[in-house]
């Protein structure tokens, strides 16, 4: 019975060999979060989030409520790449999970039904929110997540397309 080795095979084969097994971890890769996006995060100051929920329709009382909170973000990714983003705090919490690159419905904390495609560029993680089309709401909004000092400080940047004036910073730091 003939024995096959690695090193008596053709050079295309090894080739091929080689391919199939490295393949799998350089297509995952560009699917996985940085390790300072991942852990817990405190929100610690916030500009222009009011003017940002009242633009989104969110009514007096929840803007209210919303404005005395400081929430904690949590997010985690497992080893299939799915990412889980929870967001913790008294009044309303949310969780949601998703692939980069892949589109999800998503329901947001104001309400909105949203198709969601999250990816990320350099040291942002970056969710754009189109409406649903048959929803009163028209706009997309945008979620970045930027991650300076080391990842040790997250800045919450929130934005609706087509609303240059509107603009909310809330700053998160590691716990």
């Amino acid at each position: 019975v003939p024995s096959i080795s690695f090193f008596r095979v053709s050079r295309m084969h090894r080739f091929v060999l080689l391919s199939c097994l490295l393949l799998p971890s350089l297509v995952t890769a560009s699917d996985r979060l940085p390790d300072f996006m991942t852990g817990k995060f405190k929100m610690d100051t916030s500009e222009g989030f009011t003017d940002y929920m009242y633009a989104l329709g969110v009514g007096w009382f929840k803007r209210s409520i919303a404005c005395t909170l400081y929430p904690t973000q949590e997010i985690s990714q497992d080893a299939a790449g799915r990412v889980t983003l929870n967001t913790y705090t008294t009044f309303q919490s949310t969780y949601t999970d998703f692939n980069l690159g892949e589109p999800w419905t998503e329901e947001t904390a104001d309400g909105r039904t949203t198709t969601t495609v999250a990816s990320v560029d350099g040291n942002k993680l970056i969710k754009v929110q189109t409406p649903d089309p048959n929803s009163d709401y028209a706009f997309t909004t945008r979620e970045v997540r930027e991650y300076v000092n080391g990842g040790n400080t997250m800045n919450l940047i929130l934005t609706i397309d087509g609303k240059p004036d509107i603009r909310s910073v809330r700053v998160y730091n590691r716990i």
